[in-house]
Formats: structure tokens, sequence, C-alpha cells
């Protein structure tokens, strides 16, 4: 069964690809942010911190300037929000200045965090304390950030969730239709996803449905066409007994067996029986094997070259034994001989059968797979058959997702090579 792939890359790695890059952006933009926030963070507490010192030593400043008499009142009115200031006849911190420079109580403060806190002597036994607490003003900033971050990674995740809801869909879609070129009775399609896609599922299950009601109805016909000539078939071998030439009559029942066996075997094709049989774990080499044998004990030259290892296979036991027998026996009568071979390769077997015939023409190789094409009217009529066995071949082949081609020998010869998937289970 054919199978669409990319043409550069397995699904899987496109997958691994995808993830890599939206994971690397989401790390990359929350890196971005944790590096930018604590920088903002740090240099924006810097100025904040060292605004507040200034204005203290602005505040100390004036108030060494005012009368003592006002100090108080001074004092009272600049106990502000983020200020706190107290006249008291004892230092309360740890950092006292006794007669410092205002540059030096600068310096000093500068460094203090997360708030400033200091003692300074006005004069003997009045100290004035002081303690500001330093804000930080950029939260709004780095929430706006965050907000941000997060509108980006739920982007990329609804982005994800979208293109897998419509792919995925789609994907279900191409793998039943791939299905249901080989057996119309497949399930039909389930009914979700976007509105799109909903409306292509039941596109397909409508498409299945009248496929399926036009094939039952040929099948019906030719049924009908069969039995009924039957009849006179039958009736024309009785009439073909009153016939007193001995080779005419002959020539008469050969013609009339063969028209009942393309009756059978069209009858056979159309119905598409291989696809009704139940299916279990088959073991190709023996099966091939045993095959071989088969035909090696009635006297034709057919040997088996392949492994003798087991090989398990899900499938139709009667179909496959069906499709081998059928291209050993052409092998047999187009060049006297055959050779099985068979290599088991991680997920597939491959049988190639070969013979020393005259072989087919490059341009024939895939024309005789058509239903009821001969490449030799004049052998086929001589060796039998009605042009279908090929075409049944593949037909079963692909309904168990394998493939078959033929291939041209040098200097002469035919070679049919057949691909069958492995069994995940184990052959009883």
């Amino acid at each position: 069964m054919a199978k669409h792939k990319n043409l550069f890359l397995p699904d899987w790695i496109n997958s691994k690809i995808l993830i890599l890059v939206f994971s690397g952006m989401i790390i990359t933009h929350f890196i971005i942010f944790v590096i930018y926030s604590e920088r903002n963070s740090s240099f924006e507490f810097k100025i904040n911190r060292d605004i507040k010192a200034r204005q203290i030593i602005n505040f100390i400043q004036t108030i060494e300037n005012t009368p003592q008499e006002d100090q108080d009142k001074l004092v009272k009115a600049l106990d502000i929000a983020a200020f706190k200031i107290t006249l008291d006849d004892k230092p309360k911190w740890k950092e006292k200045f006794i007669h410092a420079s205002l540059w030096q109580v600068l310096k000093k403060i500068s460094a203090q965090s997360p708030s400033i806190e200091l003692s300074f002597m006005l004069a003997p036994n009045r100290w004035l304390n002081i303690t500001a607490e330093v804000i930080q003003d950029s939260w709004g900033l780095q929430s706006l950030l965050l907000s941000l971050e997060i509108i980006v990674i739920a982007s990329i995740l609804f982005s994800i969730w979208t293109i897998k809801r419509f792919t995925q869909p789609l994907k279900i879609i191409t793998e039943r239709a791939e299905c249901l070129g080989v057996n119309l009775h497949s399930d039909p399609l389930p009914i979700y996803g976007p509105r799109v896609a909903q409306v292509t599922a039941e596109a397909m299950n409508t498409m299945q449905k009248r496929i399926r009601d036009l094939v039952e109805a040929r099948t019906k016909m030719l049924a009908a066409i069969s039995h009924d000539l039957r009849t006179p078939i039958t009736r024309l071998k009785l009439r073909a007994q009153y016939i007193d030439d001995e080779a005419q009559y002959q020539k008469i029942i050969m013609d009339l067996d063969e028209m009942e066996s393309m009756i059978a075997e069209t009858l056979s094709f159309a119905r598409e029986d291989n696809q009704k049989e139940k299916r279990v774990n088959i073991d190709l080499a023996s099966l091939l094997s045993t095959l071989c044998d088969d035909f090696s004990d009635v006297g034709h030259p057919v040997e088996y070259l392949g492994c003798h290892t087991r090989l398990p296979i899900f499938g139709g036991s009667v179909a496959l034994k069906r499709v081998f027998s059928n291209l050993i026996t052409n092998a047999i009568k187009y060049a006297g001989s055959a050779q099985v071979s068979l290599i088991a390769n991680e997920n597939e077997g491959v049988v190639y059968i070969d013979d020393d015939g005259p072989g087919l023409p490059e341009e024939q190789l895939e024309q005789v797979f058509q239903p009821f094409f001969r490449g030799d009217s004049s052998r086929s009529r001589e060796t039998g058959g009605t042009g279908l066995g090929l075409a049944l071949a593949r037909d079963i082949i692909q309904a168990h997702g394998g493939a078959i081609h033929l291939e041209r020998r040098e200097p002469r010869g035919l070679r049919v090579v057949v691909k069958l998937p492995k069994s995940m289970g184990l052959v009883s």
C-alpha cells in the first residue's frame, strides 16, 4: 500500500523539531524576562535609594538650620509617607553621625539596603532619628512584561493545538483513503474536528457507500450473468456429444471449459473473495517452502532458496497461498521452472520468484497487472488463463499492505518481486 511520506524528513523528526523550536522560544522569552526584571529592579532600587538619601540630607540640612524652638514643629511636618522622622534624646539606629559632613552621611547611607536608618546629632541630647523605606515602583511594568510572556506562551500552545486539531483529522482521512483503495468494506471515517474536516469525512463516507453499492450492484449483475450463462454452456456440452468428428468435439469442449473458467474467475475477481477471509499470523517462510515442496512432489522443477527463519505475516493463508501458487504456476508455464527466494528485512519480507523464460517487453511489465490483459495472445491461448491472475494477485498483496512488481532478468527471464510487511505478533 502506498504511503504519503515527507520528502525530506520523517514525521517524528518534524514533530521533534517543532517541539524544540517552540520550547526554545518559550525558554528564551522567560530568560529574557527574568534577566530584564532583575536588572530593572536592581537599577530602579538604586535610583530610588539615592533619591531617598538626598531627600534625607535635605531634611537634615533644613532641620539643622531651623531654630531649636521650631525644630519639633518642622519634624512633625516632615513625618510623611515613606519617611519617619523623630527628635529624641538618644540615638535609635546603628548608624550614628556626630559632627559629620553631609557628604559623609550621603556616602554612608547610599550603601544601606533595603531601607535607610540613621541617627544624626543636632545638639547634645538631641538626636534626629530617620527611617526611610525605599519603594520599588516597577511592578506595573514587570506585570505588563509578565502578561506579554503569558500571551506569547498561550499563543504558541494555541497554535500547536490548532495545527494538531486540523492536521489529525486530515491524517486519518488520508490513511482511510488509502485503505479505501484496497478495501471498500473498511470502517467509515469518524466525524470530528473542525467543520471543514467533518464535511470532508462525511463526503468520504458518502463516496465509500456509493462505491460499495455500485460494486455490489455490479457483482450481483455478474453473478446473474454467470448463472444464466452456465445453463446454455451445459446445453452446448450435451449437444456437442452428438458431433461425430472427435477432433471438432474436443475443441468445442475445450472452448466451453475455458468459458466456464473465465466466468468463475471473473466472478471471483468481482466479489473480492480474498478480502472476506479471516486473517491470522502466518509464517511466510514455511508457507513458501511447503508450496515449493508440493510443486516438486508432482514433478515440477521448483526450488526454494529462501531463509527458513520464521517470518510472521498477518493475513489470509488461503489468499496468499493462491497468489504465490499462481505466480509459480506462471513461471512453470512460460519458462518450465521456478526459483523462489525469501529475504527477511527489518520491517518486511521480500519474495523473489525467478524464471529463465522469454520474459516480457519493458512496456508490458506494468500492463500485465491490468484485468484481462495478456501479453502474448497465442501463447496465452495455448497455456490457458483469463488474464486475471496477476490483477487478482496485486489486489490481494495490496490488501495485505504490500506491493508487487515485475523485473526483467539478464540475459533472459523474468523476476516477480513481492513485498509484505512483517506482523508485530508472533507466529503460533
